[in-house]
């Protein structure tokens, strides 16, 4: 997934860094950009994909993601750079049904069990 955020100078965003967490800077006006694992795995590395999280700020926090993924049936086997076999490719081959796992990995109430169908 690529991550398009705006936070509107509200602040919890935190970023993972050698092992370390930390706070990532809000800004008015501005629109921050993270990628995920498989945007990293299928770009060569070009675009690193970033371990955030968001942490209780003790107030309303507002922000607005736009969230970009490939299509259900791309095909996520070969980067898209020098299209060389990807790790997820030895298990899935089009996104979709990428997507969906992981999905219940993360978010197992979000989907039910005809969610490929």
């Amino acid at each position: 997934t690529i991550t398009l955020l705006t936070t509107y100078n509200n602040g919890g965003l935190q970023a993972i860094y050698k092992d370390k967490w930390y706070d990532v800077p809000s800004l008015q006006g501005s629109i921050l950009f993270m990628s995920g694992c498989l945007i990293n795995e299928l770009t060569d590395g070009k675009l690193p994909s970033l371990r955030h999280r968001v942490v209780d700020i003790k107030r309303d926090r507002f922000s607005l993601p736009f969230f970009m993924n490939p299509s259900f049936h791309s095909d996520i086997s070969k980067t898209w750079t020098s299209g060389k076999e990807t790790e997820t490719g030895k298990s899935y081959k089009t996104f979709g049904p990428w997507q969906v796992t992981q999905l219940h990995r993360d978010e197992p109430l979000l989907l039910t069990s005809t969610s490929l169908f």
